[in-house]
């Protein structure tokens, strides 16, 4: 008899701790992908903003003509920021890089002095940057310009369409999650049909039956909101740090709202699955609780 009732009671907790990974794992990667496409648009200035344009100087080059390159460029109405790299920082980096002072073994610093540039986010287009390398070209000074062109491709042709790969995904697992809540939901009130039927026929009412199950399953809900909640926003934390430079004012404020508002969302379906799950049942014949 004890072991039978261990049984339920394990079969019970199960059922719940079930639907808690349910409702976390919908609710973290529904939330995860609607900070992306919320903050799509934030990201993608952000991504086109971190887009660089080195111009490279012929060896002996004056710093005063680099400079005054540089003061042309900063008021140029696509740029957004020039920064200038000396050889011997870019020395200095590359000693970093390589973990050792490849200048002695050289016994000269074969690097060019440069100038990085960055775009504002409008002007970061394919044909764009071509024209402005072209121009910079004709620049007596100038020895080399160069970007990652498939960075740049990346930029202007695909961000888009991830972002539209990702709202289908997005999706995509929230159908397949919120199917499978309910049914957890539907499982778990199911194996207490018999005990249900019981209570209705010695006279409870139907609110009185469903308020455990009501208040159970929202506490549940409600504990895997926040759970998910916590664990996208760390992730989000990890991944302003990951990118060094990242502005998370704005982004904070609409994934707190975002998260706030997924985190109701999670416990009203529960509440709405459970009442309809447990009226299915009192709605039933007594002859159909034994199938």
């Amino acid at each position: 008899m004890q072991s039978d009732s261990q049984y339920y009671v394990y079969k019970r907790n199960n059922l719940y701790f079930s639907l808690f990974v349910s409702l976390f794992l919908m609710l973290f990667l529904v939330g995860a992908f609607g900070v992306l496409l919320i903050n799509g648009e934030y990201l993608n200035r952000y991504f086109k903003e971190k887009f660089t344009l080195t111009v490279y100087y012929k060896s002996g080059t004056s710093r005063t003509a680099i400079k005054k390159d540089e003061k042309q460029l900063k008021s140029d109405t696509l740029v957004r920021e020039v920064v200038f790299i000396s050889k011997e920082r870019a020395a200095q980096k590359a000693k970093q890089i390589l973990g050792q002072d490849f200048i002695a073994v050289l016994g000269e610093n074969p690097l060019q002095d440069n100038l990085e540039i960055h775009f504002k986010a409008p002007y970061v287009d394919e044909q764009i940057i071509k024209h402005f390398k072209d121009r910079l070209m004709q620049n007596p000074h100038v020895d080399e310009v160069t970007y990652e062109k498939t960075v740049l491709e990346l930029l202007t042709r695909n961000l888009r369409k991830i972002g539209m790969v990702t709202l289908v995904f997005a999706l995509i697992f929230l159908l397949v999650i919120l199917y499978l809540i309910k049914n957890t939901v539907k499982l778990n009130i199911q194996s207490k049909r018999h005990l249900i039927k019981t209570m209705q026929l010695t006279g409870a009412s139907e609110g009185f039956i469903m308020r455990p199950f009501l208040l159970k399953n929202t506490l549940t809900a409600t504990v895997a909101g926040l759970a998910s909640g916590l664990a996208v926003w760390y992730m989000l934390e990890w991944f302003a740090n990951y990118l060094n430079g990242l502005k998370l004012d704005y982004v904070r404020r609409n994934t707190l709202i975002w998260l706030g508002l997924l985190w109701l969302a999670g416990i009203v379906f529960t509440l709405i699955t459970t009442y309809f799950s447990a009226r299915r049942i009192l709605r039933m014949r007594e002859e159909e609780i034994h199938f």
